[in-house]
């Protein structure tokens, strides 16, 4: 089992991977002063970006998502003629070898407004936009489909049973690459394990299980002990599965995140896992990223004398 954590590292100064701008501040510069604002951007952050990765193999850290936000407004029209893959491709290349050189394995997470069973035909467009922006950037990368981009479901829209059916239409959409990259994960509102598993079973790809969310959203008749043998078959030839772990915050405010991660519950749930001689992979999704993986490490080894 490796620990991962998203994005953001906060041991090291000044390192944000995904510093950005706003499409008015660039409506404000001639075209040429545009191309080096987003330049300027993407340099930056692809360098911090492999600083993060150097971090981590300093740290044994060998799981990580990068940042959907490296390349700025990537899929907005104020880029439109912005060349960046041709123009970066060394910089890509370098921080995908390296990782692929130092054994960390990275994912992707699709933001929230990427919604591809949308009701409307044009979020619809711009969702598929922003997937395949994903699979050129991992492509750009060297990085082959077992880097895998986390998906949801998406809305409900009044009828789940035409909402899904839409996810599933326009699944078959995607390019082959993104395809063989998307993971689905089951939220904390809306669609449950079960119903993400029957799809992901239906298409033929791997579900990512998030016991936060289904602690929030599961129906009685849900076990873990039933479902947990379903997700690891979800991953059969598509690599290494991978788990969700986050603490909630308080039990007023449960669907939230802690800003670290609770040693006890985390044993808890590792132990569920063990199913066989499975291995898998653990995404912690907490505020303090980096330093709650650290923390959580030296608890296990003081509470339980083991190392994680």
């Amino acid at each position: 089992m490796e620990l991962g954590y998203a994005c953001i590292n906060l041991n090291l100064k000044d390192c944000t991977p995904n510093r950005r701008t706003t499409v008015g501040h660039l409506k404000k510069l001639s075209l040429e002063g545009q191309k080096i604002k987003l330049n300027t951007l993407l340099k930056e952050n692809l360098e911090n970006t492999l600083r993060i990765l150097k971090f981590n193999k300093a740290h044994n850290i060998k799981f990580y998502r990068f940042s959907s936000n490296i390349v700025p407004l990537a899929t907005h029209e104020v880029s439109n003629g912005w060349n960046y893959l041709n123009k970066f491709e060394k910089e890509f290349l370098e921080v995908g070898n390296y990782a692929k050189k130092n054994e960390i394995r990275v994912s992707m997470h699709a933001s929230q407004y990427t919604i591809l069973n949308s009701n409307r035909k044009n979020v619809v467009e711009r969702s598929i936009e922003e997937l395949e922006y994903h699979s050129k950037f991992l492509l750009a990368m060297g990085l082959d489909t077992t880097t895998k981009v986390v998906l949801h479901i998406g809305g409900v829209y009044g009828n789940k049973e035409k909402a899904i059916n839409r996810f599933k239409k326009n699944f078959e959409i995607l390019s082959e690459d993104i395809k063989s990259r998307l993971i689905i994960e089951n939220d904390d509102k809306s669609y449950t394990a079960t119903e993400v598993l029957e799809i992901a079973e239906e298409l033929g790809i791997p579900i990512v299980f998030d016991i936060h969310h289904f602690n929030c959203n599961h129906t009685e008749d849900e076990k873990l002990e039933e479902i947990l043998p379903r997700v690891f078959a979800t991953w059969e030839g598509h690599g290494k599965p991978k788990f969700h772990f986050s603490t909630p915050r308080s039990e007023d405010d449960y669907a939230s995140h802690a800003d670290n991660i609770d040693p006890k519950d985390f044993k808890e749930f590792i132990d569920l896992l063990t199913i066989g001689d499975r291995d898998f992979d653990v995404m912690l999704e907490c505020k303090n990223k980096d330093k709650a993986l650290l923390k959580l490490r030296e608890d296990f080894k003081q509470m339980y004398n083991l190392k994680i």
